[in-house]
């Protein structure tokens, strides 16, 4: 896939698309289809509309509260920041156990890790809490305060993330 080229949905739909493994750690399992659906979901909300079908590399025309998770929850997924000229966020796309990935840094089975596996576990366990916190307001302004850190001026009125998302986010504990 070429960022250039393709879609935040194209992007999303094949980031999600990757089966989970069968011999998959079961907290492994839960926590990478947490993250997924809520990757689609954020993806699918009505204040994505306007980002959804512009290329993956063209500024979101939108920069509300939702993308900014959308772009969160994604970069839990995949680190996009690590490609490499033979590396390119296609390829990084193509298949969750890519060097680049948080997620394919991690064994599924949660077996037999070294320091930078655990790490990277931790990282993204640490990650999807925050997202649930997040979502959930439970630090009151949190999200509003991180959006206008990273995109300063919006003047947008600020969507709710609506009761499936909520839930969604509620699950995570469970």
């Amino acid at each position: 896939m070429d960022p250039n080229t393709h879609t935040r949905e194209a992007f999303t739909n094949n980031l999600t698309s990757v089966e989970i493994p069968s011999f998959a750690d079961p907290d492994w399992s839960k926590t990478v289809s947490w993250l997924r659906e809520l990757l689609q979901k954020l993806a699918h909300h009505p204040a994505m509309e306007a980002n959804l079908q512009q290329t993956y590399m063209t500024p979101a025309a939108s920069k509300n509260k939702v993308y900014f998770m959308w772009d969160f929850v994604g970069r839990t997924l995949v680190d996009t920041t690590q490609t490499t000229p033979d590396k390119t966020i296609a390829d990084l796309l193509t298949c969750i156990r890519v060097p680049q990935s948080m997620v394919a840094k991690v064994d599924p089975s949660l077996q037999n890790m070294g320091k930078a596996e655990t790490e990277t576990w931790t990282d993204i366990v640490g990650r999807s809490a925050m997202a649930q916190q997040l979502i959930l307001d439970t630090m009151p302004g949190g999200l509003d305060m991180m959006v206008n850190m990273s995109h300063p001026g919006q003047t947008e009125p600020k969507p709710e993330f609506g009761e499936d998302i909520l839930a969604l986010a509620r699950r995570l504990q469970d």
